[in-house]
């Protein structure tokens, strides 16, 4: 399975992340995060034990990749 989030603002429009995952032959569970413009270069691996492991990893990295380049405003 495959997630993919694609930039569509500002100077960096057209560059994604992709976080694939999936179990191997022998029953671990991988993620693989890949980032680029058209094609996309390997950045990080991870082979986990369980389920809740990649549940969490996966949600971390989602977190960390939308707040990435978020202003927050601040009401005074």
């Amino acid at each position: 399975m495959t997630i993919r989030m694609i930039n569509a603002t500002g100077k960096r429009n057209g560059r994604f992340v992709a976080y694939e995952y999936g179990e191997d032959l022998f029953g671990t569970l991988y993620l693989d995060k890949f980032s680029g413009r058209e094609r996309g270069k390997l950045i990080d691996k991870w082979r986990l034990n369980d389920l809740g492991s990649l549940v969490r990893v996966l949600d971390l990295e989602i977190t960390k990749r939308e707040e990435e380049n978020y202003e927050r405003h601040r009401f005074a």
